[in-house]
């Protein structure tokens, strides 16, 4: 490596692939004692990326999300399969087609925009959990996975879709990111591709799906009512440049990241929520008092409930670590480092850090809280949905969503722990292997 750099300490080549078997095995563990060990900032190499940076200091994160964003590309997808599909949607875009893209789909995800979804998020919601199964030992995940996936259909298409079919996408999803997850942790597996027949049926999977959004797009165009949902939404957007929407392609891969992204990271917190709550008798009891002093339309407003929301979040953020590349020379700290080094930055460990937050593994909403009770605004090192301009595109409609659900859960169960703490399952996203409670009709 050029002298002239000056990395933070680190790994060398042969720790880095000593313990890149440990990372697969156990993530969060292995970052977790790494950032213990180098005080929050280290480097280390990576198979096709050279020398990497991983951080969780929150002033390196902040400057390379918010304060200099603009020398730092979104890291493109490890996996060719899944490029196909998804990298040409908004997610995973950069540079000038990311800032094209962003301003054509914001509007749709404005507070005005969100608010006219309410009635469609309530009864879906509220639909999903009268057929919410009751007893001991649940396992809720699954629960929360598909009830978020259902609000996500009924908000982009509000049409009548079978069962059979959001069953169908759902469980698209999910292999799909299981897909993802071993592709990019374990590539040596692309070589039996030709053999095992994995990939090429992961593709027919897609393209059928593809051809699904295609033909519910093409109903859409020759429909003329105005079905309120973001699909009509995302229909009408016209670029600045052009005055044209988007081609129909760019249109599925944008449907269906927000079907993959959205549900995913959603259904994955609520489970989360759930567990933390039930496990925190003065939290729930302060939760129940709030519930009955207001309305299910009215919940994403209360301060307490967002402050629940928000302290889930920061103990279980869906996105866990995020991936920039630096696109000049850049320096930091003291640090300096060439253009094209990947920062890794590793939101779980800085949402964790004493260094930031007193008790931080506790479970304490009233941390997002002012002394007067309502959401405090200046809260800092603290990022579920990313910062800058790459903010999730979608945090007003999930932020809403889960009060929604919280609300209406709460009001007809009673949910009880069983004194195991769910474990964490960091794939793409963090996502718990199950989160088992009880639950009873109040």
């Amino acid at each position: 490596m050029n002298s002239k750099y000056h990395f933070p300490a680190g790994n060398t080549m042969l720790q880095s692939l000593a313990g890149s078997f440990k990372l697969i095995k156990d993530p969060i563990r292995y970052l977790s004692i790494e950032m213990e060990k180098f005080s929050g900032t280290y480097s280390g190499f990576m198979p096709d990326k050279g020398r990497v940076i991983v951080t969780q200091n929150s002033d390196f994160v902040n400057y390379v999300l918010r304060e200099n964003h603009t020398n730092y590309k979104k890291a493109k997808l490890d996996t060719d399969v899944v490029a196909k599909q998804l990298g040409t949607s908004l997610l995973f875009a950069n540079g000038d087609d990311w800032r094209r893209q962003r301003r054509l789909i914001q509007p749709a995800f404005h507070h005005a925009g969100i608010h006219k979804l309410y009635e469609t998020v309530i009864n879906t919601v509220n639909a999903q959990i009268a057929n919410f199964p009751q007893g001991r030992q649940i396992d809720v995940y699954p629960l929360m996975r598909k009830l978020s996936f259902s609000v996500l259909i009924n908000s982009l298409f509000n049409i009548d879709m079978s069962s059979q079919m959001t069953d169908e996408l759902c469980r698209a999803f999910v292999e799909l990111q299981a897909f993802m997850t071993k592709d990019v942790l374990q590539p040596f597996r692309r070589l039996l591709y030709p053999l095992t027949g994995e990939e090429k049926k992961l593709i027919k999977q897609w393209d059928g799906i593809r051809d699904m959004l295609r033909g519910i797009v093409a109903l859409r165009r020759a429909d003329e009512t105005d079905h309120n949902d973001l699909l009509d939404m995302l229909l009408n957007a016209r670029y600045e440049d052009t005055g044209q929407g988007m081609s129909e392609e760019q249109l599925i891969s944008e449907l269906l990241i927000l079907l993959f992204a959205g549900h995913e990271t959603t259904g994955s917190t609520l489970s989360w929520l759930l567990y933390l709550i039930a496990s925190n008798d003065q939290v729930y009891e302060k939760l129940m008092g709030k519930i009955e002093k207001t309305d299910m339309l009215d919940s994403p407003r209360d301060s307490y409930i967002n402050a629940i929301i928000n302290e889930g979040m920061r103990l279980y953020p869906s996105v866990w670590i995020n991936e920039r590349v630096a696109l000049q020379d850049d320096q930091f700290g003291g640090f300096t480092f060439p253009a094209g080094t990947s920062i890794l930055t590793y939101i779980y460990g800085m949402h964790r850090s004493e260094s930031y937050w007193k008790n931080a593994s506790a479970f304490n909403p009233e941390r997002f809280l002012t002394p007067e009770g309502v959401i405090d605004k200046n809260v800092k090192n603290y990022f579920p949905f990313g910062a800058g301009p790459r903010m999730c595109v979608g945090n007003n409609f999930a932020m809403a969503e889960m009060a929604f659900v919280l609300y209406a859960i709460f009001k007809t169960f009673h949910i009880s722990t069983i004194g195991t703490t769910p474990t964490a399952w960091p794939l793409l996203t963090l996502r718990p292997r199950e989160v088992i409670l009880n639950i009873k009709k109040i």
